[in-house]
């Protein structure tokens, strides 16, 4: 081409260039590669090349297709029924490239391969692509790349249940050095988004966890106990995605979507254990048992409520619990809580009376069973941890508690003499002190122990002065050829003039007293066990009283409404007395009776509440 042809083509192209509104570059290069999907010319561009003039037109080079996308996603469903079970739930997870679920597009990794969760990451053109390399489309929950999570394992001592996820994270040996970062999201409440509400467990379960290895190794990631589901329920079917990236998600709130680098995103079905195995049966009951870790006993009392519950977090089933003493002499009632058919999503409270032990006391308990995680096909069964646990009981410091008779001292009641005589009526340690009880209290210890009362009980509840003696051994239950007496014989007035005075001898059992609760067994009466209560005044007409007396094994308890004594709990003082004798001859004028008394005959009272040790 001669120079002014040249200089004319030059001069058609410069208008061509200036009627599209550009201008000629300086300097030419190569092509940068793309960092993001292929973006579709819209109809005005299309619009502003066809209204171009030919010459313009023709002298403009073709644009270079960008090359397909290959890029990791989930497979969480978006605008798709979300599998919840009985519900009609849209899952609405960011995972299409063009979702409508968030701002962001859905969650994708543009060059996956150096950072991964577990052995295997896929790269597609998006969730829903047609030609993906291995074969199925990601939706739903089609993602052959879901290898990465171990396990998700629950602790259940709490609601919500705390859950603990454990993955692999593998870096290439190509793979940059630096930490990365491990996200997690929950569809707690099954509502088919990942969210944040106000009153809910946290949906982002894990946030930015660091993950620091060394290219070209492999480790296993356990992260810290996060809450899972409600206070009543696991969320059985809930979606749940796993992020590893280089960078820190940032923000307050995160649906799920976004673009990473470097990475993978993994998609997975949480699903309760079924009864029996497989899909289709029924979620198994998981009992989640809560009990305090420390119960306070504070200063004078002696008997104090507690408790402990059951929550079903899972399926219809039965709980149990019990209750195994480590260390000390605190005493739980019950110790053992029999077969509770718990509905799903309900609890029971189990109440619990503690009887203070001499020092701090231990009990252990386990909460939860031990089930196996099970991951496979995108799909993980939780797994649980039974874990034992422990309830430690603190009584007040400097309490003095027991008083104690480490000496087998019988003696007849005629004389004083020593007789030989039965274990069950020697008398080892007194313990006194108050409690405040509602007729359910009362009603708990009826439930567990023997109990013997002066009238049918009305379970008025209230404040009780509480006396727990220990005896050598068992007395009988029914024994035809002997009777049986325990009293508690208290100063309860504060008038001096009406205690009761010796009447046999030099000595009676209840002088210095004038209250006496006595428990009294009678072969030969009906019925054969009955609580009564007599004072000094008219000793020979029994009183009407809400008093209960228990028998535990060797342990006798009076349990006496406060509102029955004219004293002041702390200004009581009273004695404790036993007596044996063969049948028919409770005076023991045909045959041989035997008593023990603590203190003994001689001795002071003791001091209610704040016993000294004593040696009988």
């Amino acid at each position: 081409m001669r120079p002014t042809a040249r200089l004319r083509a030059a001069a058609l192209l410069l208008a061509a260039l200036a009627l599209l509104g550009c201008e000629p570059a300086e300097q030419s290069g190569p092509a940068l590669a793309p960092t993001g999907p292929a973006v579709t010319p819209t109809a005005d561009a299309a619009t502003a090349l066809t209204q171009a003039p030919t010459a313009a037109v023709t002298a403009v080079a073709s644009p270079t297709a960008a090359p397909p996308l290959a890029a990791d996603f989930g497979d969480a469903p978006d605008g798709a029924p979300a599998g919840y079970r009985g519900t009609r739930v849209i899952g609405r997870f960011p995972t299409r490239l063009d979702t409508r679920s968030s701002p962001n597009p859905g969650a994708h990794i543009l060059r996956p391969g150096a950072d991964r969760l577990g052995d295997t990451v896929t790269a597609e053109a998006g969730a829903d692509d047609r030609a993906d390399p291995d074969g199925v489309p990601n939706l739903v929950n089609s993602d052959d790349g879901d290898d990465g999570v171990v396990s998700l394992t629950l602790t259940l001592d709490q609601a919500p249940a705390q859950a603990t996820l454990a993955v692999i994270v593998s870096l290439t040996a190509g793979a940059p050095p630096g930490p990365r970062y491990l996200n997690v999201l929950i569809d707690m409440n099954l509502d088919g988004r990942w969210s944040i509400g106000e009153d809910e467990t946290p949906e982002w379960a894990v946030q930015n966890l660091v993950v620091s290895l060394a290219p070209g190794t492999s480790r296993s990631v356990r992260t810290l106990p996060f809450a899972l589901g409600s206070t009543s329920r696991l969320p059985d079917g809930a979606w749940m995605r796993v992020a590893l990236t280089r960078e820190r998600i940032v923000g307050d709130a995160w649906d799920g979507g976004g673009r990473w680098q470097a990475g993978e995103i993994e998609d997975y079905q949480l699903e309760l254990p079924r009864a029996g195995g497989g899909a289709s049966q029924t979620p198994a009951p998981l009992i989640a048992t809560i009990c305090p870790s420390s119960i306070d006993v504070p200063s004078g009392v002696l008997m104090q409520r507690t408790g402990c519950r059951l929550v079903n977090l899972g399926g219809d089933g039965a709980a149990e619990l019990r209750l195994t003493r480590a260390r000390g002499s605190a005493a739980l009632v019950p110790d053992r809580i029999g077969r509770l058919d718990l509905r799903a999503g309900t609890e029971q409270a189990v109440p619990l009376v503690l009887i203070r032990g001499a020092s701090e006391g231990t009990w252990r308990y386990r909460t939860g069973q031990q089930l196996d995680a099970q991951v496979a096909d995108g799909t993980i069964v939780l797994g649980a941890r039974a874990v034992d646990r422990t309830l430690a009981i603190v009584p007040a410091e400097e309490q003095a508690l027991f008083h104690v008779d480490r000496v087998a001292d019988y003696f007849s009641i005629h004389d004083l003499s020593p007789v030989n005589g039965f274990a069950f009526a020697d008398i080892r340690r007194i313990a006194s002190g108050t409690t405040d009880f509602s007729g359910a209290d009362v009603d708990l210890l009826r439930s567990a122990w023997f109990s013997v009362e002066a009238t049918a009980p009305s379970n008025p509840g209230g404040t009780f002065v509480a006396f727990l003696i220990e005896l050598a051994d068992t007395p009988p239950r029914a024994d035809s050829n002997l009777g049986f007496q325990v009293t508690l014989a208290l100063q309860a007035t504060d008038t001096i003039s009406d205690d009761w005075r010796p009447q046999v001898g030099d000595f009676d059992l209840y002088q210095n007293t004038d209250t006496w609760f006595e428990l009294i067994y009678r072969p030969d009466a009906a019925p054969p066990w009955r609580l009564q209560k007599r004072t000094a005044v008219d000793p020979g007409m029994a009183t009407p009283t809400g008093a209960t007396a228990f028998v535990d094994g060797s342990r006798v308890v009076f349990l006496i409404p406060a509102l029955e004594l004219q004293r002041d709990p702390a200004a009581l003082r009273y004695r404790v007395t036993t007596f044996v004798h063969q049948r028919g001859d409770p005076q023991g004028t045909e045959g041989p009776s035997m008593a023990d008394a603590a203190p003994g005959m001689g001795q002071r009272l003791t001091v209610f509440g704040n016993v000294p040790v004593a040696v009988g």
